[in-house]
Parts: C-alpha cells; structure tokens; sequence
C-alpha cells in the first residue's frame, strides 16, 4: 500500500457532484481538524496528513502509536484504510474542551473492492466492490476496537438542498458547546453514488457563518457560496471542462512528438482558459476581482483531477492543493 490522498469533496452543485442526492443520503457535521490518515505498509503502521507521509515527533503520528487498537485493527484488515478528522484548534473555537487531540473517523476505504473480511464475532466485511465501507457497516466494526468515528446527523431519502442548509446551519451541533451555535457544514455521502465521469464523490454545505472569509495575507476578500469555494475555483470549475481537456490531450498526443505530455497539457488548458473563457468569466461573476497564481492552480488542480492518467496518478491522489 501507498501514499493515497483523500478526495476532494465537491461543492453541492458542482457537475461532479449532480445525482447525489438521488438516493439515500448520510448527512455527516463537517468537522473542523486536519485531514489524517492512518494505513498499512510492509506490516507496518503508517500515518499521513492530506499531502505527505509523517512520522514521530509529529502530535498525530505519536497519537497513532500509542494507540495499539488502531494497529490492531489495520492489522486485522490489511487494505483497509482509516481517515478521520484530527481534532486541533483551527476556525471553529465552540466545540466542548474534551474533543481536543481526538481523532474522529470520517471514511473507511479498501484498496482492494474485491476482498472480504471474515469478523471475530461471525459474519464477514465484504467490499462489494466498493471504495468506500459504508458507515452502517465500518461503526460497529470501530467501535468492537475502540476507535472513534463521527456519526451522521441524519439520513435522507432525496434530500432538498435547501433541507441541507437548514441542518448546515441549525441542526449540526454534534461536539458544539451548548449556546454556542453550530459546526463550520456538514458532507453529504452516497455510498452508491458514481458520477458520470465513474466517481464516488461527496459533496459539502457550509454553515451560512462561513460563507465569507479573508484570504490571509491579502488585501481583498472573496465571496464564496455555501461550499465554501472561490471565484478562481468557480472559473476553473465551470470552464475547464471534460470535453476542453480530452480534446487538448488527443491533439498533444496525435501532434506533439515531445515527452512533456503534462506540461504542455496544463499550459494549453490554461492558455485556453485565460484566451477563450475569461470574457465570459467577467460578465457571468460580475466582474469579479481574480487572482491568477490562484486561477492557474485551480485550472492545473481540475485538468489533473479530469485527466489523472496523463499524469500518472489515480484520482484518490489528485489534490486540490
């Protein structure tokens, strides 16, 4: 097993995330910690924040080993990985003192969907082709080990976004000090839900509080919807599209003898985005203020994230960095 990042969750209407609430959804609090993980490797135990492999004198990775129940059970289900929500101070100040330094599972996923695991108490985990170990089967599982996982606030048949925002904003108060208002959103999970491109993907609401942030470090503020996203990641979103990024690559692949497939991938895509887009980027966002080192790596993110094989990755490991 290998360094595999976590997906990035979608905005509620991206055109990743279109289908998802057609089906039973699990509505999750958005917690507000790091990104963890925790997986097997040569028989032995490994740790990773989203971007890189860590170790010891790092608080998680210290965590983790002097936890033996959670190398008990990734030793017990070797593919298994464990992603969970480290829970360190960061935006969100109201949540009760004792979820400090805790780490709350979020995800369970396998590496191999084809595998099943035989329980100790009888019965099996069978993958069923799945990428992600639906909730209602990996909790009982945590909890026979005493790890912690975070439990959804609800689940929906068809759920209304406009449902989604309410408990965004007045029913997440999982692990929220009493009086103190609620969480920064929550996730919205199918678990057998693929997009058209093929991808098991969630989607994210923000509680209405954290609609509007400064950037650190700049002058300007940006607007952003419920999710949470940028105008730079709106116009990448919306005109780097799937048919834009295959079109580039069959041309680069059937014209270009060069071996640079990848760089001259993104800078077409780019040289396209700025050349062909940006007039109707400013009259669809209202003129927006852009920042174009944020522009371009949110269009280099969304080529990647469209065409992960041109650049040896999978689609686990694209970063929205």
């Amino acid at each position: 097993m290998v360094f595999i990042r976590y997906q990035h969750v979608e905005r509620l209407d991206a055109d990743e995330a279109e289908g998802l609430l057609e089906g039973r959804c699990h509505v999750f609090p958005k917690m507000d910690g790091s990104n963890m993980c925790a997986y097997l490797e040569d028989g032995e135990v490994r740790t990773m924040s989203r971007n890189k492999v860590i170790g010891p004198p790092e608080p998680f990775a210290v965590f983790v080993a002097s936890h033996e129940n959670i190398a008990r059970f990734l030793r017990d289900f070797p593919g298994l990985r464990l992603y969970g929500e480290w829970m360190v101070p960061h935006t969100v100040k109201s949540y009760v003192p004792e979820i400090w330094n805790r780490w709350l599972i979020f995800d369970v996923t396998t590496e191999d969907p084809s595998r099943t695991y035989p329980l100790k108490n009888g019965g099996a985990l069978d993958c069923a082709g799945r990428t992600y170990i639906p909730y209602e089967e990996y909790a009982p599982i945590l909890g026979m080990y005493g790890i912690e996982c975070i439990p959804p606030l609800a689940v929906i048949e068809n759920p209304d976004p406009k449902e989604l925002g309410r408990i965004a904003d007045e029913d997440n108060t999982w692990m929220v000090a009493e009086g103190a208002g609620c969480g920064e959103g929550v996730v919205v999970k199918r678990y057998d839900f693929t997009n058209r491109y093929g991808r098991a993907v969630w989607a994210k609401v923000l509680n209405s509080r954290f609609c509007v942030f400064k950037i650190a470090g700049r002058a300007s503020r940006n607007e952003e919807k419920r999710d949470g996203t940028s105008v730079e990641h709106e116009i990448a979103l919306r005109y780097v599209t799937q048919d834009l990024v295959d079109k580039e690559y069959s041309r680069i692949l059937a014209e270009s003898e060069s071996r640079n497939v990848q760089g001259q991938l993104l800078g077409t895509v780019w040289h396209c985005l700025v050349t062909e887009c940006l007039w109707d980027a400013v009259k669809r966002f209202g003129s927006p203020t852009v920042d174009f080192k944020l522009l371009r790596r949110e269009c280099d993110v969304r080529t990647k994230m469209i065409r992960p094989e041109a650049f040896g990755l999978r689609v686990m490991e694209v970063a929205d960095e």
